[in-house]
């Protein structure tokens, strides 16, 4: 769905973004900035992100954002990265980020809202204005299922349908592996990673409770999206981008369970 380098193009036609070449690694983090990368890598070791004591490191290349979390929420900049070659960028200023996130339509805007929550691993808020507004613009096309305690939702693998909603109850999502992972509830909303990214969704969801879910279907999803201004869509493909990998490190630490190994 998304072309990364056409939205790179698109946004500095309009003047929000800056070619640069990064020598210093420092330099990354003296300004409000996010740097998504056009050549060569930058590293940064496990530990700094996910602070379990791991000993090993983390590659940053072509297609990857850097700080884009940290600007959207104005968290501090305090990752070591090392750069062994230079750095080519598009350095765009995290200002103009953050207000053209503010100004865009609410599916989307909570889309990116809720990935930095979970990109930083923070207790998941109720958000009753958005549940509100999300009654309002989809009650009519959006289609709720009821699901009984331990029913499978969807699985790895599976294509990706939609956003789906929780109005009711609670769920819990799982890797390959069976291993547990992270728990939603009322409000929060899951499955558009895959949506908008793959297609195809990587993780099993589950009922955790009986719990009510409607389900946002894709095409209407994807023509929201479509709507936004090509700095929104780079800011949502690369959120969407750094979610997953911070999945990725989250996940390769976690040891089997029994969470829906039998369903």
């Amino acid at each position: 769905m998304f072309d990364q380098d056409a939205l790179l193009t698109g946004v500095a036609s309009l003047g929000h973004a800056q070619k640069r070449v990064i020598t210093d690694a420092t330099e990354l983090s003296k300004n409000d900035e996010v740097f998504f990368i056009t050549q060569g890598k930058a590293l940064i070791r496990e530990d700094a992100v996910l602070s379990k004591g791991l000993d090993s490191t983390q590659t940053f290349s072509v297609g990857d954002s850097i700080y884009l979390a940290a600007a959207l929420s104005k968290r501090p900049r305090d990752f070591q990265f090392t750069i062994h070659e230079p750095l080519e960028v598009i350095a765009v200023d995290g200002a103009a980020l953050r207000s053209a996130v503010m100004t865009s339509g609410f599916l989307v805007a909570e889309v990116i809202r809720n990935s930095v929550t979970r990109v930083f691993d923070i207790a998941q808020r109720e958000n009753a204005t958005f549940e509100d507004r999300f009654f309002k613009h989809y009650r009519r096309v959006a289609m709720n299922s009821l699901y009984g305690a331990g029913d499978l939702i969807y699985r790895i693998g599976e294509e990706a349908k939609g956003l789906y909603f929780i109005s009711e109850g609670s769920v819990y999502l799982t890797t390959a592996r069976g291993a547990k992972f992270a728990e939603l509830r009322e409000t929060d909303f899951f499955g558009e990673t895959s949506l908008l990214s793959s297609g195809r969704h990587g993780k099993n969801v589950y009922a955790k409770t009986n719990c009510s879910v409607m389900l946002l279907d894709a095409a209407t999803v994807r023509q929201e999206v479509k709507r936004e201004s090509p700095l929104v869509q780079l800011v949502l493909l690369n959120i969407l981008n750094v979610l997953e990998l911070m999945n990725q490190l989250r996940f390769s630490h976690l040891n089997a369970t029994n969470f829906g190994s039998s369903r």
